[in-house]
């Protein structure tokens, strides 16, 4: 692959920041792809966007052109939504025009056979030699939360977020999104990167490294163009941005499933895992484990180590949870004698005198009850992550049904959680322990102000044990990655 060109930062800005953009095969029908991306340019509102349709003299209110080439100013980006016989010749037509970079929506490229990889290839060649780098094709569209910019068709009114999203699949980019707009966490760049004719995977993690915007990679990957590039990159780039993401293929029928969705090899799953571990690049089994692991990194510290204290109102679940965290790679630590004479002061005289932390008796409520015993836990030498299994009251729902509070009693009583938290977060960051709290009834994922309460404090929050222990693992494992490859 050496004789890949180097993407120049003016087709990065062109592609992500185009002052101006025009929608090649734009739609007044409602739902097309041409109407979407015609939706999407428009709503940036800061661009000059030109529609062009042979057919109609005028697109959304906008003058429409027969070819991007009677459009009278310069044309930055263009967006390909035409049928797949005709993208050649509007390629042509770009390069004609003097355009730095497009995307092309259109499928029905290498991803449908031979006849389709020689197209592809054609409209290859043709931007290779007119300069152009290209998205695409067969992909969904592309989106940059700064410029409001999006391909997609959705609008782009959502906050800037320091997650950037590849993915070689259009829709499962989007679920991604939004499931991390669910979880609070937004992006700052998402690409849908379809059949990777031009612009590979390893083209895009190179230029995000460099994003002052990104803090952190995520991606959905069927096979890889430059294998042994991606992993050059990769192991410098982990070494300061995170890189998460999901790698399907590794069976015989999701191969065969790859092949045919945007026509790239999967590859032997056995040395992706070996390459990814080396490189520091943390995979995840499915894309909610992906959202667990970058809502995790995102707002917690990494455990220095692998031993767990666990605080918990009952003594099955305590049980339950040590042995899921040592089936996961964790350690169950042994508290220190001076931690169980702090406990001791405390709790009542039954209480197990031993980690878990069973409170035999009180049900944890607020955070007042619970950080009177998490303070022991967080300073003790021989805990590195606390895991906190009891019932939290934080939504209004309880505060007025059950404990019967009236408005001004819940203003105060969420004025106390909220410097509570800062104490807790204080704490967390004083220590660099992880807390994470298993939530006990209605899941807390998904509910946007009880995440953004609980991440006020840097607690981490899941509604299954087994995926809290897998992802804290994971976070043990990437800091380890990053001590032993400092220096290097």
């Amino acid at each position: 692959m050496n004789n890949h060109p180097q993407v120049s930062l003016e087709s990065w800005n062109s592609l992500f920041a185009p002052g101006s953009v025009a929608v090649i095969g734009a739609s007044n029908t409602p739902g097309s792809w041409g109407n979407n991306a015609m939706k999407g340019a428009l709503f940036a509102g800061n661009k000059s966007v030109y529609p062009v349709n042979p057919n109609s003299p005028e697109i959304m209110g906008k003058t429409a052109y027969k070819s991007i080439k009677d459009i009278p100013g310069k044309v930055d980006l263009a967006v390909i939504v035409v049928p797949e016989r005709l993208v050649p010749g509007v390629m042509r037509d770009c390069v004609s025009k003097g355009v730095k970079a497009a995307i092309v929506i259109t499928s029905g490229f290498a991803e449908t056979g031979e006849a389709g990889r020689e197209m592809q290839a054609e409209v290859l060649k043709i931007a290779r030699e007119g300069g152009i780098h290209f998205i695409g094709p067969n992909s969904m569209g592309h989106a940059d939360t700064s410029s409001k910019l999006s391909t997609f068709g959705q609008s782009m009114d959502t906050p800037k977020g320091p997650v950037a999203v590849l993915s070689q699949s259009g829709s499962t980019c989007m679920k991604i999104v939004r499931a991390l707009a669910e979880a609070g966490i937004y992006c700052s760049k998402y690409v849908s990167t379809g059949n990777e004719a031009d612009l590979y995977l390893e083209d895009y993690i190179e230029y995000l490294a460099k994003d002052n915007d990104t803090k952190l990679i995520a991606a959905y990957v069927e096979g890889l163009r430059d294998g042994r590039r991606f992993f050059n990159l990769a192991r410098e780039i982990t070494r300061t941005k995170p890189i998460v993401l999901v790698k399907v293929g590794g069976t015989e029928e999701s191969a065969r499933a790859v092949m045919s969705h945007t026509g790239a090899l999967a590859g032997s799953d056995a040395v992706y895992t070996a390459a990814f571990k080396q490189s520091g690049v943390i995979r995840a089994e499915d894309d909610d484990e992906l959202i667990d692991i970058i809502y995790s990194l995102l707002n917690s510290p990494l455990p220095r180590n692998n031993r767990v204290g666990i605080l918990t109102i009952g003594g099955g679940q305590g049980a339950l949870a040590a042995e899921i965290c040592e089936k996961e790679g964790l350690a169950v630590g042994k508290l220190e004698p001076e931690t169980i004479l702090k406990l001791d002061k405390i709790l009542p005289p039954r209480w197990p005198r031993r980690n878990p932390v069973d409170m035999a008796g009180p049900n944890a409520a607020d955070l007042s009850q619970i950080s009177n015993l998490l303070w022991p836990l967080i300073e003790d030498k021989n805990l590195d992550i606390i895991l906190l299994l009891v019932p939290v009251v934080m939504d209004n729902s309880v505060l007025v049904g059950r404990m019967g509070l009236n408005p001004d009693q819940i203003k105060a009583y969420k004025e106390q959680e909220a410097r509570n938290l800062e104490l807790i977060k204080q704490k967390i960051e004083k220590f660099e322990k992880p807390v994470a709290l298993l939530w006990q009834g209605r899941g807390v994922v998904g509910d946007q102000s009880m995440l953004g309460q609980l991440r006020k404090g840097k607690i981490l929050a899941f509604s299954n044990m087994r995926r809290t222990a897998r992802v804290i693992n994971i976070l043990y494992r990437y800091r380890l990655y990053l001590e032993t490859t400092k220096g290097e």
